[in-house]
């Protein structure tokens, strides 16, 4: 007979350890990153290095394929995870050292055309699928008992990181702004799929969700010029499996069965791009003056 993957079978387990929301001020950027695998000298240069030392938050997914006694791989059966994340919030505050210096809102969120999306980074030379259904993060153990099959198990793993600059220019009034709050939340829904062969439709097999969250606020001291940052709200949150995919398909289920673009990583380079180098409205929104109710002890 051919293989047969047994659907009922299929799991995926949180397997993190050792990850925390977090901030870290550095000398030239605030780091927001999820502490287990972390580069913290990452923003002590400028440009900023590179967050992500490895991934922070692991699962692994499971699955069961029957075999005969005679077949000894899985053929051209491809098994594989993939994500998409959804933006509740992403947005950096500046202000000056008075009212009169005015503020800075700049919201990465209005810059994504597409949210969900996509949340696949592929390699040098690798496309999405390829990324999708990469043999390095798979394990097939053949067993011949309780059932002559294959245990096949994937890993996957992210590191979600921000760098964010210190300063920023108000054209309103003509003077730097300071980072003053950094906010980001996000969910994340993270599927084990599997496709009969690399030109086959991909299947969902089940889904496992999670969060990650940063609420952070910054104080500047006249004396030293440097940033004190305070933690409002810093979470990475497990959720929990379900198996097969939803029923009616939702916005997610959907973009993972199309893999269809543009992918979060992507968005996030292009937000970043149109209000730090190109300035554009509504993503950066200015000010003549502080925001209402905001902190008098910004900057003292």
């Amino acid at each position: 007979m051919a293989i047969n993957l047994d659907a009922s079978t299929a799991k995926i387990a949180w397997t993190t350890s050792g990850a925390t929301a977090a901030c870290h001020t550095g000398t030239q950027f605030a780091l927001l990153h999820c502490t287990k695998g972390a580069n913290l000298t990452a923003g002590d240069r400028s440009p900023a290095g590179k967050v992500k030392l490895f991934d922070a938050v692991e699962l692994e997914g499971s699955v069961f394929l029957d075999a005969t006694a005679n077949e000894f791989d899985i053929g051209d059966r491809q098994i594989g995870m993939v994500q998409t994340t959804e933006l509740m919030f992403y947005e950096f505050v500046y202000a000056g050292r008075r009212d009169s210096e005015g503020s800075c809102n700049l919201d990465l969120k209005a810059g994504f055309t597409a949210n969900p999306s996509l949340d696949v980074q592929s390699g040098p030379g690798q496309t999405i699928d390829d990324k999708i259904f990469d043999f390095a993060t798979l394990q097939t153990d053949r067993v011949t008992t309780p059932k002559t099959g294959f245990n096949v198990k994937v890993r996957f793993g992210d590191h979600p990181n921000n760098t964010i600059p210190y300063r920023f220019q108000n054209s309103l009034t003509g003077a730097r702004n300071f980072l003053a709050m950094a906010a980001r939340a996000q969910k994340f829904n993270v599927y084990l799929v599997t496709r009969a062969n690399a030109t086959a439709p991909v299947q969902i097999l089940g889904r496992f969700n999670w969060a990650a969250d940063w609420i952070v606020e910054f104080t500047w001291s006249v004396r030293t010029g440097k940033p004190t940052a305070t933690t409002r709200r810093v979470d990475i949150l497990e959720g929990v499996f379900v198996k097969g995919a939803p029923n009616p398909a939702d916005t997610s289920s959907n973009i993972v069965v199309a893999r269809s673009r543009p992918t979060a990583n992507k968005q996030d380079e292009d937000a970043v791009n149109a209000i730090y180098n190109r300035r554009r409205a509504p993503l950066l929104r200015q000010s003549k003056h502080w925001p209402p109710g905001f902190r008098t002890n910004f900057f003292t």
